[in-house]
């Protein structure tokens, strides 16, 4: 299977990388890099593997460690490994969490890899938490009391992770069902608590890749109690409105056919399709509504009153008399509702 951040790198870090590898096999708990080290950003590529291979979960991702050798090479210390036996059982534990969810997924019998990718998410969403207590540590502290939620170990055997530890969880689930996936790390913005450090996924679907988040939307799910996907295979003029990532490091993602919004036809070019959206979701009797609107239509002040009314005015058209909630996201441009039945 394609190695999506191995085919970035250069002939010389891809060799780095294969010595990672090697030592990540036999569960070590330290690098070391001779000549084929020298002029390489050992970090760069350490980084560049775990995205590529989101099994490996022996060690604390948070703490490791470069330093240079005697001779002029470079020493990577993977801080806090557990003996290899250890290790051998998480990686047995881990493989029963995988088919397990596989075999789920595979009984809710998707019919296209589109679909396959979409009950991932939604699995992801059902049976995983965000596990804030570990962000506000690492953001106090620089580390945390569990460095297993960095992992898809800890997201899927224990249940709870933060942001690389839910991308990892997504992308081995995505490359156990054969497509080629990576963890990406960058910066993002989430609401108001300014810009941050984040991972999120690229994935290749058909001839195409996309940005995934899966994070944010299944924190948007603990929120709202509906599926979220407003990060679902979406490109990068669409993420880069609350993500920032080097581009050296991920392919291009130049198409938005793959996002839910765009199958779904839940996308709206101008305010008035927006409009006659909402009249068709609530004279369907939906009672959540999902869209999308193109990048550069404004929308006038408050926007997210002014939309919300919008679905009001569609709601009451259609004889819907319940409560109406609403939220909607700048960055990504996508309005969620739920019109309440009395």
């Amino acid at each position: 299977m394609e190695r999506i951040r191995y085919g970035l790198l250069s002939p010389g870090e891809q060799q780095v990388y294969r010595h990672f590898q090697q030592v990540f096999a036999r569960y070590g708990d330290r690098v070391e890099l001779g000549e084929e080290g020298r002029g390489v950003d050992a970090m760069k590529v350490a980084q560049a593997v775990l995205g590529d291979t989101p099994h490996i979960a022996y060690f604390d991702k948070t703490q490791l460690r470069v330093t240079s050798t005697f001779l002029g090479g470079q020493e990577i210390r993977l801080c806090g490994a557990v003996p290899p036996q250890r290790a051998m059982r998480m990686a047995q534990e881990l493989e029963g969490r995988v088919r397990a969810a596989l075999g789920r997924i595979d009984r809710w019998n998707p019919l296209t890899d589109y679909d396959r990718l979409l009950c991932i998410y939604e699995y992801m969403q059902d049976t995983m938490a965000y596990d804030l207590r570990e962000l506000q540590a690492c953001r106090r502290l620089g580390r945390g009391p569990s460095p297993m939620a960095h992992t898809a170990y800890g997201t899927l055997v224990q249940g709870k992770g933060v942001c690389d530890g839910i991308a990892a969880a997504f992308c081995l689930l995505a490359q156990r069902m054969g497509f080629p996936c990576t963890v990406v790390g960058g910066r993002a913005t989430f609401a108001a608590e300014g810009y941050g450090n984040h991972a999120w996924n690229i994935i290749r679907l058909r001839s195409g890749y996309y940005h995934v988040d899966p994070t944010w939307d299944l924190n948007k799910k603990e929120k709202s109690g509906e599926y979220s996907y407003e990060y679902f295979c979406v490109d990068d003029d669409t993420v880069s409105g609350d993500h920032l990532w080097d581009p050296a490091e991920a392919p291009l993602c130049p198409r938005g056919d793959m996002s839910y919004y765009w199958r779904s036809r839940c996308y709206a070019n101008n305010l008035t399709q927006l409009e006659e959206l909402f009249t068709r979701i609530a004279r369907s009797r939906q009672r959540v509504v999902r869209a999308r609107l193109a990048p550069g239509i404004p929308v006038p002040e408050p926007a997210e009153q002014y939309l919300g009314q919008m679905l009001s005015r569609s709601a009451a058209a259609a004889g819907r008399r319940g409560a109406v909630r609403f939220r909607w996201n700048g960055s990504t441009r996508c309005f969620f509702g739920k019109l309440e039945e009395v």
